[in-house]
């Protein structure tokens, strides 16, 4: 009696626990769905939005268009605080424009390319844990919240809140290792709009894309030096000028949602080691020969791993 008590105690117990895991799984795949979902929806449409931006005590609205034309997304951002500025985008790749649209340069850092990223239909969910946190109110509208939780826990989390009514994101909160929020992005307006006129046309994309991808390599390899977390691949690698006309050598790295770029250049006197604003994280390191710039989307722990077989002495 008491063998077969444990037999059946042991079997229950087994029940259970392929029951959670099965429900667990099934939550797991049902948050991919949604955020998928999410993706589509929003790559596909042509809307205008007012956006704010907000980190720590500052916060900031912007203007969003976000288009789709012949099943190709373009998005623009504008600052809406004193001069007009901002950028424009043509699947994730573009440039920085002017007030008056006359000037356009390289696409710089902005805050909201982590928003582009995330809800682009290039984006991957490799190395992140989904769930879905619940379903409540946010801006007036009725959401359903979802998280993104990196598996290694040394890159940035994402809450993501998606509209149950339009499938289209209200909100993103990117979240630190120590789980605090280093930047927020808040949709209060929101309107369809025609994918008649884009901001710019085809050709200024087109010739933006045949200068940046001239200086790179088709076949780029890991620099030995550094140590690349497994979840990050190379993306491209290439050469930038400097200000006093020289070449540096740089490489791209992605973990299919967010990116850093590490710079190699010849060694020089290190006035500021490291310092972040909002998601975007810099740390500089020499070695016997160099100076290594690890510059991204990613928290100053994770650049310091990244430079952590780099010293003076080699």
């Amino acid at each position: 009696m008491k063998r077969f008590i444990q037999i059946t105690a042991g079997a229950l117990c087994t029940a259970v626990f392929l029951f959670v895991n099965t429900a667990s799984a099934t939550e797991g795949e049902q948050c991919e769905l949604d955020f998928n979902s999410l993706k589509d929806t929003y790559v596909n449409s042509n809307i205008e939005a007012t956006v704010i931006q907000s980190a720590q005590t500052e916060m900031e609205p912007l203007s969003l268009i976000h288009l789709n034309k012949n099943g190709i997304p373009y998005t623009t951002w504008k600052s809406l605080n004193n001069e007009v500025s901002g950028y424009s985008i043509r699947k994730n790749k573009g440039f920085d424009y002017n007030q008056n649209r006359g000037f356009v340069g390289p696409l710089i850092w902005h805050q909201t390319l982590i928003w582009d990223k995330i809800f682009s239909n290039e984006s991957n969910l490799r190395g992140y844990d989904c769930s879905i946190l619940g379903r409540t109110r946010l801006a007036g509208r009725k959401v359903t919240v979802l998280r993104l939780s990196p598996v290694d826990e040394i890159r940035y989390g994402f809450i993501v809140s998606k509209d149950a009514d339009t499938n289209l994101p209200v909100e993103l909160a990117v979240i630190s290792p120590n789980q605090s929020i280093v930047a927020k992005f808040t949709v209060t307006a929101v309107h369809s709009t025609a994918a008649l006129n884009l901001s710019f046309p085809d050709e200024t994309f087109d010739r933006i894309e045949k200068m940046s991808s001239a200086e790179e390599s088709s076949t780029p390899v890991v620099w030995p030096e550094l140590v690349i977390p497994a979840n990050f691949s190379i993306k491209r690698q290439g050469e930038d000028d400097s200000s006093e006309g020289d070449k540096i050598s740089y490489q791209i790295f992605s973990d299919g949602i967010v990116e850093f770029k590490v710079y190699k250049n010849g060694k020089s006197s290190l006035n500021i080691v490291s310092a972040t604003d909002g998601t975007l994280s810099v740390m500089r390191k020499n070695s016997k020969h160099n100076e290594y710039a690890v510059v991204g989307e990613i928290p100053l722990d994770l650049c310091s791993l990244i430079l952590s077989k780099i010293s003076e002495s080699r």
